[in-house]
């Protein structure tokens, strides 16, 4: 079980998140860059706080225009982003119009204080209008988009997780990643190691990272052939996150080490 370090779900303030708005077309023409510097790149509102602030710098030798919208942000089993237009929160300014290495706040907003059980999640994302510079002959722009994360915390927040297995089939199985506890996880590192007799290596394998939210589950398939399985008695799941390494055994039932 994780135990809540002191700041360890606070943002990570003066962290700058780089975005490249611009590319070359295949021709030899030249490249015109430009980019954006956002802090911090996460956003914790703690309980009893009603509002939060992001710098946005444009770096670029251009001029940039920027829209801001908001989106309630949850994730399915597989960890894709499923958005949702918003009024819980609001943002201002909700355009950004930036100079030439010109830097601006942004506040993050709640209405009304909420008191919650289990934290919420949204995004806000600024997306560069067209036509905030000129191209030279043939140039392409890519237009930015950038989702910030931002978390509005229960009074209590607690973390935890738990693995579990099941589903198996012809090619393996799957392992489920549990978040309950009412905060997300940032997964910096994931790998689940399968165990036989005499705590024999079965597998061994690395599994994507990122954002577990709470209440949520993440399901991996792993692939093991059944010969393989027949010899496993448990996998064991070790995570790192920003408060250090944990671990979990979760036992192989008899249904899985058949197809």
């Amino acid at each position: 079980m994780i135990q809540h370090g002191p700041r360890t779900w606070l943002p990570i303030v003066g962290l700058i998140l780089s975005i490249a708005l611009l590319i070359s077309a295949s021709l030899p023409s030249g490249v015109q860059a430009g980019a954006l510097s956002i802090s911090p790149v996460r956003i914790t509102l703690a309980a009893g706080t009603t509002s939060g602030l992001m710098t946005v710098r444009n770096e670029s030798p251009d001029p940039v225009r920027l829209q801001l919208t908001l989106h309630a942000w949850l994730e399915s089993p597989d960890g894709a982003m499923q958005l949702a237009p918003t009024e819980d929160l609001v943002v201002f300014p909700g355009l950004l119009q930036l100079k030439p290495n010109e830097s601006r706040k942004v506040r993050i907003g709640l209405p009304a204080q909420q008191d919650i059980t289990i934290e919420k999640t949204y995004r806000v994302f600024l997306e560069e209008l067209p036509g905030s510079s000129k191209l030279e002959h043939n140039q392409v722009r890519v237009l930015a988009r950038i989702g910030v994360p931002i978390f509005l915390q229960p009074r209590e927040p607690k973390p935890g997780w738990a693995p579990a297995v099941s589903h198996p089939d012809d090619k393996g199985f799957h392992l489920q990643l549990k978040n309950t506890g009412n905060v997300h996880l940032i997964l910096q590192e994931v790998t689940v190691r399968g165990i036989g007799l005499k705590d024999q290596t079965i597998f061994d394998q690395t599994l994507k990272g990122g954002y577990l939210l709470a209440d949520s589950v993440r399901t991996h398939t792993i692939n093991v052939p059944l010969a393989d399985r027949a010899k496993l008695t448990a996998c064991r799941v070790h995570l790192v996150t920003p408060d250090g390494p944990h671990d979990e055994t979760v036992a192989c039932p008899p249904g899985l080490l058949k197809q």
